[in-house]
């Protein structure tokens, strides 16, 4: 019998609340960071395009940069082609020991922002009855990731999950409780990163304002959803057929940015990708417009084998070809390989935002229309972090009423 080990790839949450205004973060020093945040938004696309086609009236939502993080805890534990193989898929041009250190550098620049609570925390969980873990490999994980390193007697399935569950809900303020379902006679270890981020809009809307207007749904059907409304000065970007507007949270280091085509055409979010994104970052611009953008509360859950295959990635998945010797060796025999990629996010947006924000936030008497950008078809939702361009979400909005 194979031993097998299981990749999991949890988690992201959003919330906006109203908190007190924190001191602003010191400026990132960029030129620690090299390869990850281009990296991050190359991989993170040409995942969204996968999961999107294959679910294209469905909500999308993935957290790049968690999905990101556990294939780079992984890379260490791979040998020979399994390990070029994801070494390509994440878009690393260099030696796999070349990222070592990086994402330390990010993961500081990230957490350190200022007044986004950002969290990220990995984890990783092994049957030492299973599993003879090399110790570099743990000290890899430990060393460059920061990463939790826990024995569980997997025998004892049901305290074995969870176990793993309280962790990623302690990690995620219980926003994801149940990542795992059971843990069968054949896994031998759990790879886990799990990420939170909560904020205030820098400026924020009027609950007073919302009202419920209809939303045309990726099968072309109609549903009556809550739009926040804002009438002000707004960043946005209007670029190779697609509109963006982006929405900073409070210390500008991070923002929320919702794109729609000029003109909606089916399949259009197949369409996205590092070069029409950056086509639109690069044409931002201040100016007063108003803005109707769907509250939100999206939950998706799925393996993501199928798309990291499409992605290039094929050996790690399959029994005979693996090759995980680096990270340890099945103590039955047996050959270690990648049974499944969980991945979960959940993401949470409306008008809440800095303490009395919202009361000065709708209006400005101009005699003029201001351009409208109203988003009630399917759009694309990207939350980023503005200095690296690194995208913790990316989401599809085919119907904002399913949560």
């Amino acid at each position: 019998m194979k031993k097998l080990i299981l990749l999991c790839l949890p988690v992201a949450f959003l919330a906006l609340s109203c908190e007190q205004a924190k001191a602003p973060a010191a400026e990132p020093d960029l030129k620690i960071l090299s390869e990850l945040p281009e990296m991050n938004q190359s991989m993170g696309w040409k995942l969204f395009r996968e999961e999107q086609s294959a679910n294209p009236q469905a909500n999308i939502l993935l957290s790049p940069l968690s999905i990101q993080t556990a294939l780079l805890m992984a890379l260490p534990g791979a040998g020979g082609n399994t390990q070029s193989e994801i070494n390509q898929a994440i878009g690393n041009v260099a030696l796999p020991e070349n990222l070592l250190g990086q994402y330390s550098a990010l993961a500081q620049e990230l957490q350190d922002s200022g007044h986004p609570e950002v969290t990220l925390a990995n984890a990783y969980f092994y049957d030492d009855n299973r599993i003879d873990v090399e110790s570099e490999y743990l000290s890899t994980l430990m060393e460059h990731y920061d990463c939790h390193a826990e024995i569980l007697d997997f025998r004892q399935s049901q305290e074995s999950v969870e176990a793993i569950n309280g962790w990623v809900a302690e990690q995620t303020n219980d926003k994801i409780t149940s990542l795992l379902d059971q843990i069968t006679a054949e896994d031998v270890a759990f790879l886990i990163n799990a990420l939170y981020f909560k904020a205030d809009w820098a400026a924020g809307f009027s609950e007073d304002a919302t009202q419920a207007a209809p939303f045309t749904t990726a099968d072309g059907s109609q549903v009556s959803a809550d739009f926040v409304f804002g009438d002000r000065n707004f960043t946005t970007a209007t670029a190779d057929g697609l509109q963006m507007v982006d929405l900073p949270f409070r210390d500008s280091t991070f923002s929320l940015c919702l794109i729609r085509p000029e003109a909606m055409e089916a399949g259009w979010p197949g369409t996205m990708g590092v070069v029409r994104w950056h086509s639109l970052l690069d044409s931002l611009q201040p100016g007063r417009a108003m803005v109707f953008f769907p509250k939100l509360k999206l939950e998706y859950k799925n393996d993501l084998i199928a798309s990291l295959k499409q992605l290039g990635i094929t050996d790690a998945f399959l029994p005979a070809e693996a090759d995980f010797r680096p990270m340890g060796q099945a103590l039955n025999g047996g050959n270690v390989f990648i049974k499944q990629v969980v991945h979960q996010s959940v993401l949470e947006i409306d008008e809440k935002g800095a303490e009395g924000a919202a009361a000065t936030s709708i209006g400005f008497g101009a005699t003029s229309m201001p351009p409208v950008f109203r988003f009630d078809q399917p759009f694309v939702l990207v939350l980023r972090h503005i200095p690296t361009n690194t995208m913790l979400f990316t989401g599809y909005v085919a119907d904002p009423t399913e949560d």
